[in-house]
């Protein structure tokens, strides 16, 4: 058994894209209330026009244009008026010359119709008339008939996350279900006999389970769904028993722990163990993650993440998260941020580096300040704003050199 044959992170990126474009996820149809969140399988195609008729958007009087031309507050125009429209109900009326009709705001134009006077700009002298203090222009205050979404218009693309406001607009067409593709299921598998869970005591020696709870929020963040979580011992056969399930429930398995040199590692073993297992990579050169395995069994990915915290958690940014994004098929753009270095940053030659950072603003554009400590620290993560990535062919960063941050919390800072 050989270990650590280092590839580079291009060629370990390459390895898992090769293989999550041959795979995808089943579709299935949710109900409206429940796609938030979820990825588009079809491109959905409005079969209504929204609205569905001419609308005003303030309280005010249906006119002609023609009619207010050179109206002021000395000489008003005189209009007719012809009843009211009525809030939720279609009107039959038609508006003709010298002729104006109170609408609400949201309330039917009548036909006829072709701009909005605001009721501040009035005065109704009795029950058949009023006076117009201020011109309009054509279509003012009005929003037409398929302004906001046309008939066979796109509403949401393949591949597209359906957010709050999709939701919105969906509801407006009528459409109470779509096609989403299923969640990713995850089992996430937390090796090394110190580890024990969140709950319960804790003796002198042991470590609380950081890295399974910090990836599964960060695979729920992703669309996905842990189906199973274990915290298993340094024992080949309990390991083995952890995988065999998690292969019956999850579509990709993530591991921490175990993906270093030692006696007691058998994620390589335990991977080889089951029929057409495969080691895919075993060592990538990067900073910190370096002793990151890459396996394959069952046509299903499994992740051997370093057990350091903080490494783990970046392996899993730059790894493991595209993966998912491919398989889900929503490749969202990571958020980026050009920022000046507060200080210079040495790199490893001949690996990429990844530096966690926090962000600030100052007078002369954003900071980007590095968080140097310990892999071993959790704590780093949680305060970072992002991570800057020294490429392989960079012998690292100077005092105030330009630099690309990529932002963990996606829209935060």
């Amino acid at each position: 058994m050989q270990f650590f044959k280092i590839i580079t992170l291009n060629e370990a990126m390459d390895q898992v894209m090769t293989i999550a474009n041959t795979q995808g996820l089943e579709s299935e149809r949710v109900a409206l209330l429940s796609s938030h969140g979820r990825v588009c399988s079809e491109n959905v195609y409005s079969k209504v026009d929204i609205p569905s008729f001419d609308r005003s958007t303030v309280d005010g009087y249906a006119v002609k244009v023609k009619d207010l031309a050179g109206a002021t507050d000395s000489i008003p125009a005189m209009l007719t008026l012809k009843g009211d429209s009525i809030m939720g109900e279609a009107t039959c009326y038609v508006i003709e010359s010298g002729q104006a009709m109170y609408v609400p705001t949201g309330g039917m134009l009548p036909e006829g119709a072709d701009g909005m006077v605001m009721i501040e700009h009035t005065e109704k002298i009795s029950e058949d008339m009023v006076l117009i203090y201020h011109p309009v222009a054509f279509g003012e205050n009005i929003i037409y008939c398929g302004d906001d979404l046309k008939r066979e218009q796109l509403i949401l693309s393949h591949g597209k996350r359906v957010s709050a406001y999709d939701m919105g607009l969906l509801a407006g067409a009528g459409i109470g279900e779509l096609s989403v593709y299923k969640k990713i299921r995850v089992a996430v598998l937390s090796t090394g006999d110190e580890i024990i869970d969140c709950n319960g005591p804790m003796n002198l020696g042991q470590i609380r389970d950081i890295n399974g709870y910090s990836l599964a929020g960060a695979i729920t963040a992703l669309g996905g769904e842990v189906v199973f979580k274990d915290i298993v011992k340094d024992d080949m056969a309990a390991l083995r028993e952890s995988v065999n399930k998690a292969l019956e429930m999850a579509d990709v398995i993530i591991l921490s722990g175990g993906s270093s040199v030692g006696t007691r590692d058998f994620t390589q073993r335990v991977i080889e163990s089951f029929e057409g297992g495969k080691i895919l990579v075993h060592g990538i050169s990067i900073k910190p993650g370096k002793p990151t395995i890459v396996g394959r069994v069952q046509d299903k990915m499994i992740f051997g993440l370093p057990g350091h915290p903080t490494a783990s958690a970046l392996v899993f940014e730059v790894l493991v998260r595209p993966y998912m994004e491919k398989l889900s098929r929503h490749e969202a753009k990571a958020m980026e941020i050009v920022a000046k270095v507060t200080e210079s940053v040495h790199s490893s030659p001949g690996r990429d580096t990844f530096i966690m950072v926090t962000l600030f603003k100052a007078q002369e554009g954003w900071m980007a300040k590095p968080i140097l400590g310990k892999s071993g620290l959790i704590s780093l993560m949680a305060g970072a704003s992002g991570y800057i990535h020294i490429k392989s062919d960079q012998e690292g960063l100077y005092k105030e050199e330009e630099v690309v941050v990529t932002l963990f919390k996606r829209g935060e800072i």
